[in-house]
């Protein structure tokens, strides 16, 4: 498994467009935005990811708070 899907710098390019200060014509936000269309599977890939963690953090709290017998 990847940890992690975008670059430093595409990083601070989304964040950038995200806080306002980079408008949607930018050419490297372009870059960035035609990649996530094109990526459906990564799309997927990321929602099932987000349900495992919610669902292991949901049984490590808890299994935290169990009373023991």
């Amino acid at each position: 498994m990847r940890t992690y899907i975008f670059t430093d710098r595409e990083r601070r390019i989304i964040q950038g467009f995200l806080s306002g200060k980079i408008e949607m014509t930018n050419r490297d936000l372009s870059k960035v935005r035609s990649r996530v269309k094109l990526f459906e599977r990564l799309k997927n890939d990321i929602f099932l990811y987000l349900e495992l963690w919610d669902t292991v953090l949901l049984e490590t709290a808890e299994s935290a708070t169990a009373t023991p017998l």
